[in-house]
């Protein structure tokens, strides 16, 4: 910000301003610059997740970790690097890879936060949301809405691999809870 238009350091402004400290208060005009910048500053960065790299290690994850309860599914987080702690793709979306074998059932649950799933590899598989069974096939998008209870069933002969994604960072944004 241009300092000609910040005011001129006195006593009685810094008197205000720790004023403001001890009633968790903080003046527009000293942080214009980064709650509204000039240009988008973007934390995520360009990433490529290449199929023929993450069906392999979904594969053996299949071999290795057991199908679990609600958030235990087994799903393997895509993180964009400038993202990092976290696992979000974007910074609104989370998005993971799922993997389901044969006579497997991701367990019913619901959570607040939206998914759809894309169906990358399989036939056969059913989502059942709210009841309803929705059949699931290469290339189809599911959208399940929030609050949704859904769970998944293999009664194919073959693994299923699809993308979930769900707006989890969003709803962290708004405090919104989880999941049962």
């Amino acid at each position: 910000m241009d300092n000609a238009m910040q005011p001129e350091d006195t006593p009685e402004l810094r008197a205000l301003y720790e004023g403001f400290e001890r009633n968790h208060m903080n003046p527009l005009w000293t942080q214009t610059a980064g709650l509204m910048p000039q240009h988008p500053k973007p934390k995520a960065v360009p990433y490529v997740w290449r199929w023929a790299d993450l069906l392999p290690m979904a594969e053996q994850s299949g071999d290795l970790v057991p199908v679990g309860r609600g958030g235990e599914r087994r799903a393997i987080g895509l993180a964009n690097p400038g993202l990092a702690p976290h696992a979000y793709c974007t910074p609104t979306l989370w998005c993971a890879i799922q993997y389901l074998l044969p006579g497997e059932n991701a367990p019913e649950h619901r959570h607040s936060q939206n998914a759809f799933r894309f169906v990358v590899e399989g036939e056969g598989v059913w989502t059942v949301v709210n009841g309803d069974p929705v059949r699931m096939s290469r290339g189809d998008l599911l959208l399940t809405p929030g609050w949704s209870f859904h769970g998944h069933h293999n009664v194919a002969t073959e693994p299923m691999a699809w993308i979930d994604g769900l707006d989890i960072p969003f709803s962290q944004q708004m405090d919104v809870g989880f999941f049962e």
